[in-house]
Protein backbone atom coordinates (compact mmCIF):
# COMPACT_ATOMS: atom_id res chain seq x y z
CA UNK A 1 0.00 0.00 0.00
CA UNK A 2 2.14 2.84 -1.31
CA UNK A 3 1.19 6.49 -1.43
CA UNK A 4 -0.77 8.67 0.95
CA UNK A 5 -2.68 6.88 3.72
CA UNK A 6 -5.43 8.18 5.98
CA UNK A 7 -6.54 6.99 9.40
CA UNK A 8 -10.16 5.81 9.20
CA UNK A 9 -10.50 4.04 12.55
CA UNK A 10 -9.22 4.79 16.04
CA UNK A 11 -10.48 3.33 19.31
CA UNK A 12 -9.44 1.90 22.67
CA UNK A 13 -11.51 -1.27 22.16
CA UNK A 14 -9.34 -4.11 20.73
CA UNK A 15 -12.38 -6.33 20.02
CA UNK A 16 -13.99 -3.64 17.87
CA UNK A 17 -10.64 -2.98 16.13
CA UNK A 18 -10.41 -6.67 15.15
CA UNK A 19 -13.99 -6.58 13.84
CA UNK A 20 -13.17 -3.50 11.73
CA UNK A 21 -10.14 -5.29 10.26
CA UNK A 22 -12.21 -8.33 9.32
CA UNK A 23 -14.89 -6.15 7.68
CA UNK A 24 -12.24 -4.39 5.58
CA UNK A 25 -10.66 -7.71 4.64
CA UNK A 26 -14.05 -9.13 3.54
CA UNK A 27 -14.61 -6.02 1.40
CA UNK A 28 -11.18 -6.47 -0.21
CA UNK A 29 -9.80 -3.16 1.05
CA UNK A 30 -6.07 -3.12 1.79
CA UNK A 31 -5.38 -1.61 5.20
CA UNK A 32 -2.64 -1.15 7.76
CA UNK A 33 -3.55 -1.73 11.42
CA UNK A 34 -1.46 -1.16 14.52
CA UNK A 35 -1.65 -0.25 18.18
CA UNK A 36 0.16 2.50 20.05
CA UNK A 37 0.30 3.30 23.72
CA UNK A 38 -0.99 6.70 24.74
CA UNK A 39 1.66 8.91 26.34
CA UNK A 40 1.25 9.50 30.07
CA UNK A 41 -0.53 12.72 30.99
CA UNK A 42 2.44 13.60 33.22
CA UNK A 43 4.68 14.38 30.26
CA UNK A 44 7.49 12.84 28.28
CA UNK A 45 9.45 10.29 30.28
CA UNK A 46 7.26 10.65 33.34
CA UNK A 47 7.13 7.55 35.53
CA UNK A 48 4.02 8.81 37.33
CA UNK A 49 0.71 8.54 35.50
CA UNK A 50 -1.87 10.88 37.09
CA UNK A 51 -4.70 8.83 35.57
CA UNK A 52 -3.98 6.06 38.13
CA UNK A 53 -4.43 8.15 41.28
CA UNK A 54 -7.62 7.60 43.29
CA UNK A 55 -9.07 5.21 40.70
CA UNK A 56 -10.06 1.62 41.22
CA UNK A 57 -9.99 0.86 37.49
CA UNK A 58 -7.07 1.80 35.26
CA UNK A 59 -7.98 3.78 32.13
CA UNK A 60 -6.94 1.88 28.98
CA UNK A 61 -3.91 3.42 27.29
CA UNK A 62 -3.70 1.22 24.20
CA UNK A 63 -4.98 2.99 21.08
CA UNK A 64 -5.94 0.82 18.08
CA UNK A 65 -5.70 2.43 14.65
CA UNK A 66 -6.40 1.48 11.03
CA UNK A 67 -5.41 3.41 7.94
CA UNK A 68 -6.14 2.89 4.25
CA UNK A 69 -4.94 4.40 0.99
CA UNK A 70 -6.39 7.88 0.45
CA UNK A 71 -8.35 6.74 -2.63
CA UNK A 72 -10.03 3.93 -0.60
CA UNK A 73 -11.03 6.16 2.34
CA UNK A 74 -14.67 6.73 1.35
CA UNK A 75 -15.26 3.07 0.44
CA UNK A 76 -13.71 1.92 3.75
CA UNK A 77 -15.79 4.40 5.77
CA UNK A 78 -18.95 3.10 4.09
CA UNK A 79 -18.00 -0.48 5.00
CA UNK A 80 -17.38 0.42 8.66
CA UNK A 81 -20.29 2.85 9.06
CA UNK A 82 -22.74 1.47 11.62
CA UNK A 83 -20.78 -1.78 12.02
CA UNK A 84 -18.13 -0.59 14.51
CA UNK A 85 -17.69 2.24 16.98
CA UNK A 86 -17.36 5.71 15.42
CA UNK A 87 -13.91 7.26 14.93
CA UNK A 88 -12.64 8.79 18.18
CA UNK A 89 -9.93 11.47 18.21
CA UNK A 90 -7.25 11.02 20.87
CA UNK A 91 -5.08 13.92 19.78
CA UNK A 92 -2.90 11.76 17.52
CA UNK A 93 -4.19 12.75 14.10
Amino acid sequence: MAGKREVIYQSKKPEDWEKAQSLLKEAGIAHHAWTAEEAPAGGCGSKIDPRKFLRKVEIPKLICRIEVAAEDREKAQNVLNGQVLPFIHYGLS
